[in-house]
């Protein structure tokens, strides 16, 4: 009997009946089938090329062949062959996913874009709803390699084309937009331009249609049409900008900023030129003259330990300690060598007054192994110096020969010169820790920045730039970011004398009272006078706050609704929700008083029925708080006295559970044996107990939850006897007996 119904569609993708395509290499399909569940993969390539052989190009048969290729790790012979099933059925939506899923592993996310744009081609548009996995699966690599654009972008057309993927998709947008690696300009959800007027009939029809490509997620074909709608004066700077953009969506950096790079310097001063001219600034790949080389050079050891001596006998020499020769190392078997650091002048003592430049800096550091001696540093004028005196450091220790010279790295100039690494004194405390960053960071904007040569300047520095006076767009658009910094440094720096200085003007402030907040770019959200703004537009500005990880603005504008309770239940943002925003941010700070200040007037804030409501939060949230900033003998105490508290209570379930992730005293881990589902792993959570949980008497008068029992309260183990450290959710009864019997401690959930 067939295993495939002859009517039914053909499992190659034609979508022809399958008696009327494939049926007559079925015995092929199958028994190759066979032999490949039977762990023989040799053996079912053998029978897929022997159908190959009676029936050329097959899809059905070269479809298997990569599946069974990619199971003996031949991932360039796979992607061939499904190239071949594509070659003959360009919609065949299962080879087309497969190859997409194969360019995201094998070549990175930017290619594997760029095939999922092929595949979105080749189907009619009743066709890409089936994609919606796919575009999600590529947003998730992109978002992973750093392309937080275009994540964003392929993240909203699988919720376009399949609203069933909203749910999946809507936590990996949050995820991206909050993220505080993200930079502001980053998160922005830029509009298309629309048709300029002025164009020709055939012009705005073509100018049309490309929009609508774009809205269907066919990026590549939209950036195409575009530009060559780009030639024409009437469509520009739109069709360039709209180039640009749709590139950037499918992970195109560089040509994204060319086209973004032509469309703003059409668009005059502008602020929208400004706040484009920030994001291409942040896109654009640097060029050969502007990266410089972290490199390695090794010479043969001749006498280890007169090498030894030798650097730790010098005072502007640290020891540090041991590791790999090669920091991206990833082999745990790897040999650790003797690390050393090069300053730039001997260490120092600690004492109230120390200045930033008076702090030791690193130039370089030397690896030491059995037989060879490295010095790692940067070719950026300090190399030849530094090399002279490592030699003459090292004298006989190592061989005369000229080195063996490796390149590590490469790094951008501007990055390079703008950050540091110092060895700070013993003993020096957090106040003077944080006053010396700020000293730092502030010298470096206001003194090295501006004699800084930069990509965006075409190798000038911003002095050089200023005096040419024809560079005010990109002057102000690396001010802007850095003004929107989250620096500790940054409120320290007199930006406007640096305007001022190099001839560019403040940005304009917002009027407070016309300003629509959920259209303004995130990068111009902080030159909103906050303290202007009426109720339902600081409402607006903290909730974008909070989207787009801003957390100085988010934290500026919950002050200011701190300070006007009548207004909570009209704009519709909880107390609890104020308070706790604020206790959060202010421990980011280290501000702990403050932390603990605001969840003492969050309580106060709950009014009525809310206070008992609320008070498993606020019990949880402090207990969070005082995770990171006491011992855990004074907080773990707590930790057992709100688990029993709370016990039972369905409500407080997940933010049990969170709170336990939150702390790392919890862990989720896959099931081996049911892929649907988890291992709650509290190993963790059981060991802190034992060591801290008996140090307070609980209401039932027993000394710390878990801590004379160690087992864990799982589903079941009230009736069968006590749980065990790996609990499987949903599961009846505990993974492992305990012979302690059943323990206090509550799992939330269940």
């Amino acid at each position: 009997m067939a295993a495939v119904d002859p009517y039914a569609p053909c499992p190659c993708g034609s979508g022809q009946k399958f008696k009327w395509c494939c049926q007559k290499v079925e015995p092929f399909a199958e028994r190759a089938q066979r032999l490949f569940e039977g762990g023989q993969v040799e053996a079912a390539l053998s029978v897929v090329e022997e159908g190959l052989q009676k029936d050329p190009g097959n899809s059905w048969l070269l479809t298997r062949k990569a599946l069974y290729q990619l199971r003996q790790h031949q991932h360039e012979e796979a992607k061939d062959t499904l190239r071949q099933v594509l070659a003959k059925q360009p919609q065949h939506v299962g080879a087309a996913m497969l190859l997409t899923r194969l360019e995201l592993e094998t070549e990175g996310p930017a290619a594997g874009a760029a095939q999922f744009q092929q595949v979105l081609t080749a189907l009619p548009p009743n066709g890409r709803p089936a994609t919606a996995p796919l575009a999600r699966l590529v947003g998730t690599f992109l978002a992973e390699g750093g392309f937080a654009l275009a994540a964003l972008a392929h993240l909203k057309l699988a919720s376009r084309l399949s609203p069933a993927e909203e749910a999946t998709t809507s936590p990996a947008i949050r995820t991206v937009e909050s993220s505080p690696t993200v930079s502001v300009w980053q998160k922005y959800d830029y509009p298309l331009s629309p048709a300029p007027s002025g164009l020709s009939a055939d012009a705005r029809q073509r100018f049309g249609q490309a929009l609508q490509w774009a809205e269907e997620g066919l990026w590549s074909s939209a950036a195409a049409a575009f530009e060559s709608l780009s030639a024409d004066p009437a469509s520009n700077p739109a069709a360039d900008r709209n180039a640009g953009l749709c590139r950037l969506w499918i992970a195109d950096n560089a040509g994204a900023a060319a086209a973004l790079g032509r469309a703003i310097n059409r668009m005059g001063e502008t602020e929208d030129a400004v706040d484009l001219e920030g994001l291409r600034q942040q896109i654009a790949p640097p060029q050969a003259d502007d990266l410089v080389e972290e490199v390695q050079l090794i010479w043969p050891l001749r006498d280890r330990e007169a090498l030894l001596n030798a650097l730790n006998a010098d005072p502007a020499v640290h020891e540090e300690e041991t590791g790999p020769i090669d920091s991206e190392d990833a082999d745990a078997n790897a040999p650790e060598v003797d690390q050393f650091g090069l300053l730039d002048r001997p260490t120092i003592s600690s004492r109230p007054d120390l200045r930033a430049d008076e702090i030791p800096r690193f130039v370089g550091h030397v690896h030491v192994g059995q037989d060879i001696v490295a010095l790692e540093t940067y070719d950026d004028g300090r190399l030849d110096a530094l090399v002279d005196r490592f030699r003459a450091l090292a004298g006989t220790a190592i061989a005369p020969a000229h080195p063996r010279t490796k390149v590590v790295d490469q790094v951008v100039r501007g990055t390079l010169v703008l950050s540091w690494e110092w060895l700070l004194p013993e003993g020096v405390d957090r106040e003077t820790i944080t006053r010396l960053n700020q000293e730092q960071g502030v010298k470096l904007i206001q003194d090295v920045w501006p004699q800084t040569p930069l990509p965006s300047l075409h190798g000038r520095t911003p002095l050089q730039a200023a005096a040419a006076g024809n560079a005010a767009v990109p002057l102000r658009a690396a001010l802007c970011q850095l003004e929107s910094s989250r620096e500790s440094w940054r409120d320290k720096i007199d930006f406007p004398a640096i305007r001022a200085r190099l001839g560019i003007r403040c940005e304009p402030e917002i009027d407070p009272e016309t300003v629509e907040i959920s259209q303004l770019h995130p990068a111009r959200l902080g030159l909103v006078p906050v303290d202007r703004l009426n109720d339902e537009r600081l409402a607006a500005l903290y909730r974008r706050a909070q989207v787009l990880g801003l957390i100085d603005l988010l934290r500026r504008a919950a002050k200011l609704l701190a300070e006007r309770p009548d207004a909570w239940e009209r704009v519709g943002i909880p107390a609890v929700t104020i308070f706790s925003d604020l206790a959060i941010t202010a421990a980011a700070l280290g501000r702990n008083d403050e932390a603990f200040e605001w969840i003492r007037r969050g309580r106060q804030a709950d009014a009525g029925p809310q206070r008992a409501a609320n008070t498993p939060h606020w019990d949880l949230l402090e207990l969070r708080l005082k995770a990171r900033s006491v011992p855990p003998e004074t907080w773990v105490p707590e930790l057992a006295i709100a688990l029993e508290r709370y016990e039972g209570q369905p409500a407080t379930a997940q933010l049990l559970l969170s709170t336990l992730l939150d702390l790392g005293l919890v862990e989720l881990r896959p099931n081996p044996d049911r892929p649907d589902d988890v291992l709650l792993d509290t190993r963790v959570l059981q060991a802190v107990m034992a060591e801290y949980g008996p140090r307070v008497t609980t209401a039932r008068g027993e000394l710390g939850i878990a801590a004379t029992r160690g087992g864990l309260w799982t589903p079941g183990a009230g009736a069968q006897g006590g749980g065990g450290a790996l609990w499987t959710p949903g599961s009846d009864a505990p993974a492992a007996p305990s012979q302690s019997g059943p323990s206090k401690l509550i799992i939330p959930g269940r």
